[in-house]
């Protein structure tokens, strides 16, 4: 099966780590008899005509090539290829990284259901409502995030022994979605109410890929305060580790952390209440993280066979 993947998230050089959930997505495939071809949408570092530079390297390619099925990563990326022509063969795959209402909003999503054939949805969407609408979030390579010791960890990293580090991630940059400014408040909240005074921020950004699993073993608590997320491969990550992980109501975190030891989900999204939640988890060390993701198929290799059999119902 040949398949084309168009996305605007990918990683490069100068931000490693962006989009490389999609990344290890496709490098999975390459193990189950795909001819995997990919075009990348640069517009993090070229700016935003390449979107529209974009759609004419897509027209130019499917004239020349054929492909069983184009899957576009992002609503952006299935604009792309559907400006780029009303000729196209192959059936077309959407995967949203979020919810479709937080990218680009509700009618953008609705022209892109008329002009292409299938649908993933990293959370359980209410916008599930057909057989071509798929629930499948991210999987985690369960072999390179995985369990060890926290301070063999500290150590590679050269942290402190006895601090308690709070994990802030988000990819290439702080991103608004992503509430920095309610994870620093938490924090302050911790020192003052709770007196914990030994409490320490990382952030996670734009980091070198071989040293996160290190970074979520040595911390204490992955803290998400996000005001909206799709499935959050933060959270996914770190419950392969068997860290724990206090997070805001987004997304499919719920499922993700229903029965996980010291891990909890906060009812508002205020400060105080995630600070009361971190402070618990404390107490209580995560032990079955992964045991919970691996219950849940959510390993990389689990995660590709799913796709393969959702590639398979479109084409045929």
């Amino acid at each position: 099966m040949r398949v084309l993947h168009i996305t605007n998230n990918y990683p490069t050089t100068k931000h490693p780590i962006f989009g490389i959930f999609v990344k290890e997505q496709i490098d999975s495939l390459n193990t189950l008899d795909f001819k995997n071809e990919v075009l990348f949408i640069n517009g993090r570092e070229k700016g935003k005509f390449e979107y529209l530079r974009s759609i004419l390297k897509i027209r130019k390619k499917l004239k020349h090539e054929n492909y069983d099925l184009i899957h576009c990563h992002h609503a952006l990326s299935a604009l792309c290829l559907i400006f780029s022509g009303k000729n196209i063969n192959s059936k077309i795959l959407v995967s949203f990284q979020n919810d479709p209402i937080h990218e680009l909003g509700s009618k953008v999503f609705n022209f892109i259901k008329r002009n292409t054939n299938g649908w993933i949805f990293k959370n359980n969407s209410d916008l599930i409502t057909d057989e071509l609408s798929f629930y499948l979030p991210n999987g985690v390579n369960t072999s390179f995030f995985k369990p060890m010791d926290k301070q063999i960890a500290r150590k590679h990293l050269n942290l402190n022994r006895d601090a308690i580090y709070l994990l802030f991630v988000s990819s290439n940059k702080i991103r608004k979605q992503k509430r920095y400014d309610r994870f620093s408040q938490t924090v302050t909240i911790l020192k003052e109410k709770y007196k914990i005074n030994n409490v320490q921020e990382i952030k996670l950004i734009n980091t070198s890929r071989d040293k996160i699993p290190f970074y979520f073993n040595a911390v204490d608590i992955h803290l998400l305060s996000s005001e909206f997320e799709g499935s959050p491969n933060s959270v996914k990550e770190s419950m392969a580790c068997n860290t724990s992980v206090v997070s805001t109501n987004v997304g499919n975190v719920s499922e993700l952390l229903k029965n996980v030891k010291g891990s909890h989900v906060s009812e508002g999204a205020s400060p105080e209440e995630l600070a009361f939640l971190v402070d618990k988890a404390l107490r209580d060390n995560c032990q079955n993280g992964l045991e919970r993701l691996i219950e849940l198929e959510l390993d990389i290799d689990s995660v590709a066979l799913k796709l393969k059999n959702i590639y398979i119902k479109l084409i045929n």
